[in-house]
């Protein structure tokens, strides 16, 4: 187990968000000077039911979302995505340990990528009405297996994260970094 706690993970995120935001206003701001970002190669974003498989201990995510590409083409895929922790269970609240997570998008016309990554997985107090979420896995990845449409993806890391509510829903995010 780490010693992080969910609420220092999220504390960082939320930072790390603010920080891009400021970056990104300021770089705006600066007027013609200033050089936009390149789109990121892949942003990936699903939302589904989750399950726990007894016999394996691991967690399985199957829904519906979007594929963007760098190119500015989008398509609707379907997403799948398997949260291993080490010790084969979900950490309890305020309880964090490592995680092997695989997330894939296909269906899509000629879409079928294959991520898997490394990160942790955290468990959360759930607070009926305002926070649902039991469980969120954030780790890095690598894109490890795609269609031949998709070629250029290969070998493409970023971020993801993959969110469990107490309801059985789902939401899986991946970006490029």
């Amino acid at each position: 187990m780490s010693n992080s706690t969910p609420i220092r993970r999220l504390i960082a995120g939320v930072a790390l968000i603010a920080a891009l935001l400021a970056a990104t206003s300021a770089s705006a701001s600066a007027g013609t000077e200033a050089r936009t970002a390149p789109r990121p190669k892949l942003t990936l974003e699903g939302h589904g039911t989750w399950q726990v498989r007894d016999a394996l201990g691991d967690v399985v995510v199957n829904g519906t979302g979007d594929l963007a590409r760098r190119s500015g083409r989008s398509a609707r895929v379907l997403v799948a995505a398997v949260v291993d922790a080490d010790d084969g269970t979900l950490p309890g609240p305020g309880e964090c340990e490592s995680a092997t997570t695989t997330v894939s998008a296909y269906g899509g016309p000629g879409i079928d990528i294959s991520m898997i990554g490394m990160g942790e997985v955290c468990g959360f107090d759930v607070q009926i009405p305002t926070s649902i979420v039991t469980h969120v896995f954030t780790g890095t990845f690598e894109v490890y297996d795609v269609s031949t449409r998709t070629r250029c993806l290969l070998g493409t890391d970023g971020f993801f994260e993959v969110r469990l509510a107490v309801d059985g829903s789902a939401h899986v995010f991946a970006i490029d970094t």
